[in-house]
């Protein structure tokens, strides 16, 4: 058993007290929190800030409220994810995140010009208005050989 099933098996219970004594102290604020081959479909993480996340070969399709900075995703299905009303940085690769929900309040990079916080998507799956959506907000997007950047 991996230290992080307790800590997926509390976010997907939606349990802040459990999650709280299974992270802390073992890992702490600022510190990655790696999950491998867990199952977070349909998932509500509104209560658990996901800033140094990393979900690899993970199932997300249809959570909702992923939000906070970086979060990494690598090799994972993150389908139909609700990212309406979120800020987040998110760093992935390999992914699928078609028919991802967004709104005019999901923001996927902070600040303006060199000093600002992108977020990166290479080699993912996008559907086309989606791709358009992130690349007018200036997130990279790296496709195989080519570099997209607004």
């Amino acid at each position: 058993m991996r230290f992080t099933d307790n800590i997926a098996a509390a976010i997907r219970a939606n349990d802040l007290p459990a999650y709280q004594r299974e992270r802390y102290p073992a890992i702490q604020e600022g510190e990655l929190v790696q999950f491998v081959d867990e199952d977070f479909s349909g998932v509500d993480f509104d209560q658990f800030v996901m800033g140094f996340f990393m979900f690899e070969n993970c199932n997300l399709d249809g959570a909702k409220h992923i939000y906070g900075q970086p979060i990494y995703f690598t090799n994972s299905s993150v389908r139909n994810v609700d990212f309406r009303g979120v800020k987040a940085i998110i760093e992935a690769e390999g992914c699928d995140f078609r028919g991802m929900k967004y709104d005019e309040e999901t923001q996927f990079v902070y600040g303006s010009g060199e000093l600002a916080a992108r977020s990166r998507f290479m080699n993912c799956r996008l559907d086309d208005e989606a791709q358009k959506f992130l690349m007018r907000q200036g997130v990279d997007i790296i496709s195989y050989d080519k570099q997209v950047k607004l």
